[in-house]
């Protein structure tokens, strides 16, 4: 009798602990998201071997709609995991500010993930476009101090066009971008901060996903000529360059096809 009753102990004892590790595998790790954006810098137009002059580009506006997220991610011992969500109003994320029109949070199950793979499902409304950029495009003006290897580089190429208003060269040009006028699906594999894919979470734990746009990325292989000889809005002081599928067409589908890998997602 009593070999029986250790026997049923032990046996409730194992089903327990099962119920228990069955329980903790769904445990809830709560993630916040944030959305921003990091400026151009130097690496302007090097992606082919560098132009032979300097431009810069410095953003001040950044916005990117949003209509749903998607949340899918591999667990090592475990179910595999997905997420949706959609928002009644486009979330607006902006991307200067790294703020969010409405707090995003959302729990995942506590584990060991292989991966976790977000998806951001851009919209757009009557007047906005699913990505838009402002931005300043500052040209070189090198006339005056070239050095011999500048000169050089420019008799091998074309010479850069310069845009012209009433009283001068336009040094200073502002640049508007809109890009996604129809939904896209941007997909990022989230990253540790050490660079690994694979994330361990845990319960009770409040972790971020920061989602970043490189701007320097995006406009890596863009060479400055390009915005050089790029159509022009406006007359004399009121000149700007605008980029999407109306005007300078060849810019914005080779910009809109850098976004996803200009993206970089991150748990911290």
């Amino acid at each position: 009798m009593r070999r029986f009753f250790l026997l049923a102990l032990t046996g409730l004892m194992i089903v327990g602990l099962q119920a228990c590790t069955e329980d903790e595998f769904i445990e809830p790790a709560t993630i916040n998201l944030e959305i921003k954006m990091t400026n151009a810098d130097d690496s302007f137009g090097q992606g082919r071997g560098g132009p032979p002059f300097e431009d810069e580009l410095e953003f001040s506006q950044g916005r990117l709609l949003l209509g749903s997220i998607e949340v899918d991610g591999k667990r090592a011992d475990n179910d595999d995991y997905y997420f949706s969500r959609d928002f009644e109003t486009p979330l607006t994320a902006n991307l200067t500010e790294g703020t969010l029109s409405q707090p995003v949070s959302f729990d995942i199950p506590q584990g060991s993930y292989e991966y976790i793979r977000i998806t951001l499902n851009t919209t757009g409304t009557d007047t906005c476009c699913g990505l838009f950029l402002r931005g300043i495009w500052e040209q070189d003006d090198d006339d005056d101090d070239d050095n011999d290897d500048d000169k050089a580089q420019k008799v091998r190429g074309a010479s850069p066009r310069k845009h012209f208003s009433g009283t001068g060269i336009n040094e200073e040009v502002p640049l508007e971008i809109s890009l996604f006028e129809t939904p896209e699906r941007l997909k990022q594999t989230i990253l540790t901060e050490e660079e690994q894919r694979q994330v361990v979470l845990k319960k009770d734990n409040w972790e971020t996903i920061e989602i970043t746009l490189d701007m320097s990325v995006i406009f890596k292989y863009i060479n400055p000529g390009r915005l050089r000889q790029a159509e022009m809005q406006g007359a004399g002081n009121n000149q700007k360059i605008i980029i999407s599928r109306e005007s300078n067409r060849d810019l914005h589908d080779s910009l809109a096809d850098r976004v996803e890998n200009s993206m970089k997602a991150v748990i911290k």
